[in-house]
């Protein structure tokens, strides 16, 4: 199924034209599932730069040729670090962050035939952060990521590691916490439609149950 609808499509290719495009890179959930998983639909679109003063910049540029290309755009957010964007046609809409990030990457951004000035994190530079991002809000749709991500490509072990690499402040302990809050959400959950690959609730909070468990031995045997 194709993850990028054709608003998605448009705005890569508007933003990959445009000057300093080679200081962001395209990440987060859409780009995981389009170009990695193939998983679920996403609406956001991610750009991270460790050039903090071109983000103001460059989203006035963005809106700008967003505005030529007869999409409606509308500034959510404006800050030195951060800038959220909506951005509509006359049938679909989307929201775009443009986002400071650490400069440290566990390993280079690769391109695509379909968009070749488009830098896109690695698989395990957005699944790193995925993990980090579950730890550190639980959204429900970093759960589902998550799971796909082991399933598919690298092991507990190696994502907790690639975790510990790039974030200092990482911690097990926390992480097992975090994952406490899967039992809070619903088989009725929204995001749940939005599974192009199958896969049930139950299936999910098995899977962080048990890796909890897991957690808590690894902790126990530690302090043995």
């Amino acid at each position: 199924m194709e993850i990028l609808t054709n608003l998605h499509k448009k705005i890569l290719t508007v933003f990959s034209s445009l000057h300093d495009a080679d200081s962001f890179c395209f990440t987060g959930g859409t780009a995981l599932s389009a170009f990695f998983l193939n998983h679920r639909r996403s609406e956001d679109l991610d750009f991270f730069t460790s050039t903090g003063e071109l983000i103001s910049p460059f989203s006035y540029t963005l809106e700008s040729a967003l505005r030529n290309e007869n999409l409606k755009v509308e500034k959510v957010r404006g800050f030195s670090s951060f800038t959220e964007l909506f951005v509509s046609s006359s049938n679909e809409s989307t929201v775009i962050h443009i986002a400071l990030d650490a400069p440290f990457r566990l390993e280079n951004t690769i391109t695509s035939d379909e968009f070749p000035r488009l830098r896109i994190d690695s698989l395990k530079d957005i699944s790193t952060n995925k993990l980090l991002a579950l730890f550190g809000r639980a959204n429900f749709k970093d759960f589902v990521d998550v799971y796909f991500i082991v399933q598919n490509h690298y092991t507990r072990k190696e994502l907790a590691e690639f975790a510990k690499q790039k974030d200092p402040g990482f911690d097990l302990y926390w992480l097992g916490i975090a994952f406490e809050r899967m039992e809070n959400f619903a088989g009725s959950t929204p995001e749940m439609h939005l599974l192009v690959r199958p896969c049930t609730m139950q299936k999910l909070k098995e899977f962080f149950r048990d890796w909890r468990k897991e957690i808590i031995g690894e902790i126990r045997g530690d302090k043995q």
